[in-house]
């Protein structure tokens, strides 16, 4: 009796949080034990399901923005966030792709079973901090773009690469190897401005990889006469998310001629939490109408095999072969394209990549996933638990999760 007591004078006053033995319980999980009513609560249940019959770790699920503020009126991006069915708060995260003030998604990730469902409660509450596990930079003397998950490493070369001593032109996709779940780009890029070197591997990984002037893993070009016609280096980025789930950013790559055409391509990457493979979305502007023929590949290394797959919706083309074993590089690593089925027009082999090729309308996106995946890691540990990750992922790209929101319920 002395308890209901004590939740009514707490209610009368108008606060929402019962405190028990140094507790807190927000209103949700007071409606749900029935200790308020509904009018009194500010948050929304949401149920999850897994429509396919195999696991999805580290699952991205996006609510868009405008239906969160259906069923939530009060809430704001800095006021959101996020608990599972046992109260435990979830990292989550707001996505403004365009800097305008309004975002477009809420995001945040959770594990499943197969067919399993999930149910979880957005509440009208600021969210607690969560430790980032993706990252996005623009490191300033060499003029890169590098972005990470927790699994792997990639980056792509700017224009102003040209002025260094390691002057190149090339806009290929570089992978770097890594063996551990945490951050490395600071701190490999800090190691190499020191006079060390991110090419040696000292327990985290290394940049194993050699792009040089090649598409690299999972670069564009524009395809006519079996010729590849690249751009050059990125000439402008825009960082546009960075973490904690997920990171994104743009590039702009000037005009360039390809055999009678003439072609810019503006790039949007992002990689979420998790995952071995990221989005890459890209627009070809040419000078005149009709379909832009172009190619996503993958530089060819000594020993490795090509292969390629269109038993999915999605059809994906893989290398996978040895590291090459210059600076004490070790193990075998998997590279990877994916895009529709539907668009892939041909494969081909040319001397030094294994290619996809596919049609695109001046002006209109067309998108892709492209990532790497090394045994050192220990998540592939042979080149068919590389080729079923990409079969799964396949999977999940043709079959999102499925959400449904609960009834919206807001103080009177």
């Amino acid at each position: 009796m002395m308890r209901l007591v004590l939740i009514a004078l707490m209610l009368s006053v108008g606060q929402l949080q019962l405190k028990t033995t140094g507790r807190e319980l927000s209103a949700d999980r007071l409606l749900a034990a029935g200790l308020i009513t509904a009018h009194h609560a500010r948050s929304v249940p949401i149920i999850v399901e897994n429509v396919l019959a195999i696991a999805r770790p580290d699952e991205t699920i996006e609510l868009p923005w405008r239906g969160v503020m259906e069923h939530l009126p009060t809430v704001a991006p800095s006021r959101v966030r996020v608990f599972d069915d046992a109260g435990n708060a979830v990292a989550s995260q707001v996505i403004d792709s365009d800097a305008n003030g309004v975002p477009e998604l809420l995001i945040f990730q959770a594990s499943f079973s197969p067919n399993e469902k999930k149910q979880f409660v957005l509440e009208d509450a600021p969210a607690p901090k969560a430790v980032s596990r993706v990252h996005v930079m623009h490191d300033e003397p060499r003029d890169d773009v590098a972005w990470e998950s927790d699994r792997i490493a990639f980056r792509v070369y700017g224009e102003g690469l040209k002025k260094t001593p390691d002057a190149m032109s090339s806009s290929g996709i570089d992978v770097w190897e890594k063996s551990v779940r945490t951050p490395i780009l600071e701190k490999w890029y800090g190691k190499s401005h020191a006079g060390g070197s991110y090419h040696t591997d000292t327990g985290e990984g290394a940049d194993f990889f050699d792009v040089g002037q090649t598409l690299g893993a999972g670069g564009t070009a524009i395809w006519g006469g079996d010729s590849l016609y690249r751009a050059d280096n990125f000439k402008a980025y825009r960082i546009t998310s960075d973490g904690p789930i997920r990171a994104s950013f743009e590039l702009r790559y000037d005009p360039w001629s390809a055999g009678d055409v003439t072609v810019s391509e503006v790039k949007k990457f992002s990689i979420d939490a998790g995952q071995n493979l990221y989005r890459q979305e890209s627009v070809f502007t040419s000078n005149r109408p009709g379909e832009i023929i172009y190619a996503i590949g993958l530089v060819k290394r000594p020993g490795m095999k090509g292969t390629e797959s269109k038993d999915q919706s999605w059809g994906w083309l893989s290398g996978w072969g040895p590291i090459v074993p210059k600076n004490g590089g070790h193990g075998e690593l998997g590279t990877a394209v994916l895009l529709p089925r539907e668009r892939i027009t041909d494969w081909k082999e040319t001397g030094t990549h294994y290619l996809a090729i596919s049609r695109a309308t001046s002006g209109q996106a067309v998108v892709h996933y492209i990532g790497a995946g090394w045994t050192a890691s220990g998540d592939f540990p042979t080149p068919q638990s590389w080729w079923s990750y990409l079969d799964q992922f396949s999977l999940r790209l043709a079959s999102p999760v499925r959400v449904t929101f609960g009834a919206a319920t807001s103080p009177r």
